[in-house]
């Protein structure tokens, strides 16, 4: 996993067919901004931390705007 991935979870504060975006990681932890469906064309919901264990990366990647580079 790695800044631009999308993620997916199965985690109680995230909503069935949320898809998120990997906007830093700190850590075992990371930053991920939420999308009601596909990020980038759906509703975005917020950007909350989770720890990576929670996430389920889905082997798609994008390139966040304001990332940071490392």
């Amino acid at each position: 996993m790695q800044v631009g991935s999308i993620v997916r979870s199965v985690h109680i504060a995230v909503p069935a067919g949320a898809r998120g975006i990997v906007m830093r990681i700190l850590g075992d932890m990371a930053m991920v901004a939420w999308y009601a469906g596909e990020p980038g064309t759906s509703l975005q919901l917020n950007t909350e931390p989770f720890f990576l264990e929670d996430l389920i990366d889905t082997g798609e990647c994008v390139r966040p705007a304001g990332a940071p580079l490392h």
